[in-house]
């Protein structure tokens, strides 16, 4: 009984936002009084209203740190790129590499776009890079659903890993096994759907009469696929914050320099490709992402020095004030992890901030953006709050243990269903970080006390979500308005539902076998 209740404020959530249309903010808060009316109607919850209080600003304090935080810092880089006029040098060089199409797609929605991702995340990896492939010649139809494949396992590490380092900080999970195991599953994905992305764009060359793995292109996939292989030693190494940054910028490099080798350019069919940009041009524009990775880098238990001296700036906040015991029915931990300076927020406003005093942007103009920023992502943020708090609300009431246990009678099969729950989570939410935020406390308490386990039901869940983006309605939302296909998202979901589904299939068979091996 308790876990049909239990899933009651999820459904609804769902119910909401899909079915009937509302907002996300609206569905998120509307859960949210579903659950704290039900904490009180069951007799095997009943936080006191302090506790359901505490749990509230709990929830708000940790969207905003590290989540809001993050999330304004990472879209004010973007964002000061687009005012300054950046983001078009990074597209005129991106996209004069070649004229192959195929090659095209690879470096520019799986190699850019990754690299988008793992930097802002939020929509941007799937409309720049849609955008510069409609103006290279691609049909737009074929440019969306592309760069909708594209955004899949790349999102698992986006907007500098929050999705990842998110779960990590709120069930104490080890950082390095959790974002390795992530790694590890999505790593089979991520060697198929450079192919996937050949066949798509091989249907832009006269119509797809030709061999789609011919004329050279086969060692740019390999080329991509050796950058992306990277991936799980970053995560092993650093944690959840670079493995899309670095892999995605080392598979880039790496495709561009095999299409130069093995790809003859088809004379016939070169465009103007506009004056040559300099070297000095080039780096003015790739400037803030230089710095971020550097002091993303360099604040990491990677340089264990400064990461040690910089450790004091990290703060704990207990909101339930010593009374968890008596407040929260889970007793769990109700701490708030305060990263001032270690989280990735700090090094990418940083770095934002020095590369516009190196590209000569004015103090004002990029007061004037962060702002903008400010106010256009705050809606979104306000909207992770209430997801957030709904979370933690259902946590120590005991809700998502009541759920966990329903779960938990699947036995041995729960595995191969944890990444379709990380999959639902998106397509409603149009975000992993919020499918996470959803489903990752059943994930956990279903785990038990196996840590190992706990970081493989995350990884799988995270993955799952990954596979969401490719259906999730906010996505193809993005896809269709950047490219003039309003009207066509039905048409493009029906395309994209079949691999987003056979994907979460993949990944549940993957987290079926490693559940055997760490049970």
């Amino acid at each position: 009984m308790e876990f049909l209740v239990g899933l009651v404020p999820i459904v609804v959530f769902l119910i909401l936002l899909t079915f009937l249309k509302k907002s996300a903010m609206f569905s998120a808060y509307a859960s949210l009084v579903v659950a704290i009316i039900l904490n009180f109607v069951m007799p095997g919850w009943r936080m006191p209203i302090q506790g359901v209080f505490a749990s509230i600003i709990e929830g708000f304090a940790t969207a905003w740190m590290p989540i809001g935080f993050v999330v304004f810092a990472a879209l004010f880089a973007y964002d000061l790129s687009v005012k300054t006029g950046k983001i078009e040098t990074i597209k005129s060089m991106l996209g004069s590499i070649s004229t192959d199409k195929r090659a095209q797609a690879l470096i520019l929605a799986w190699g850019f776009g990754g690299f988008i991702e793992g930097i802002a995340g939020y929509g941007t990896a799937v409309a720049i890079p849609a955008a510069i492939m409609v103006s290279l010649g691609f049909t737009p139809l074929s440019a969306a659903l592309i760069c909708l494949i594209a955004n899949s396992t790349p999102t698992a590490f986006g907007t500098v890993g929050l999705p990842v380092t998110t779960m990590i900080s709120n069930f104490k999970l080890n950082a390095g096994e959790t974002a390795f195991y992530t790694s590890l599953l999505l790593l089979v994905l991520t060697c198929i759907i450079p192919f996937i992305l050949v066949i798509m764009a091989n249907k832009e060359i006269d119509g797809g009469k030709n061999a789609a793995f011919g004329r050279g292109i086969l060692p740019v996939v390999i080329a991509s696929i050796i950058g992306y292989l990277t991936q799980p030693f970053i995560a092993k190494a650093m944690g959840a914050e670079l493995p899309t940054i670095l892999s995605s910028l080392f598979a880039m490099i790496l495709m561009i320099v095999a299409t130069k080798i093995f790809i003859k350019e088809d004379e016939s069919a070169k465009s103007n490709k506009g004056q040559a940009i300099t070297g000095k041009d080039a780096f003015m524009a790739w400037v803030p992402y230089i710095l971020m990775i550097i002091l993303i880098i360099g604040t990491s238990p990677v340089v264990e020095a400064v990461h040690k001296a910089l450790e004091p700036t990290t703060t704990h906040f207990n909101f339930a004030l010593g009374h968890e015991a008596t407040w929260f029915k889970d007793k769990g931990d109700p701490s708030v992890i305060f990263k001032w300076i270690l989280a990735p927020a700090a090094p990418l406003f940083v770095a934002t901030v020095i590369a516009g005093f190196i590209q000569g942007v004015k103090p004002k103009v990029m007061a004037e953006t962060l702002k903008e920023t400010i106010l256009s992502k705050l809606p979104s943020v306000v909207v992770i709050m209430g997801i957030v708090a709904l979370s933690v609300v259902m946590k120590h009431s005991g809700m998502i243990e009541s759920i966990a246990k329903g779960f938990a009678a699947t036995g041995k099969f729960f595995p191969v269903i944890s990444p379709f729950l990380g999959t639902i989570g998106t397509f409603v939410t149009g975000s992993d970080l919020a499918s996470n935020l959803l489903f990752g406390g059943v994930q956990v308490n279903i785990a038990g006390s196996n840590e190992a386990l706990k970081a493989l039901y995350i990884a799988a869940g995270t993955g799952g979500a990954t596979g969401g983006k490719m259906i999730s309605p906010q996505n193809i939302a993005i896809a269709a308005s950047t490219v003039g296909l309003m009207g066509k998202e039905g048409d493009m979901l029906k395309f994209t539902v079949k691999y987003s589904i056979a994907y979460a299939a993949v990944l549940g068979i993957l987290t079926f076998i490693g559940a055997g091996m760490l049970h």
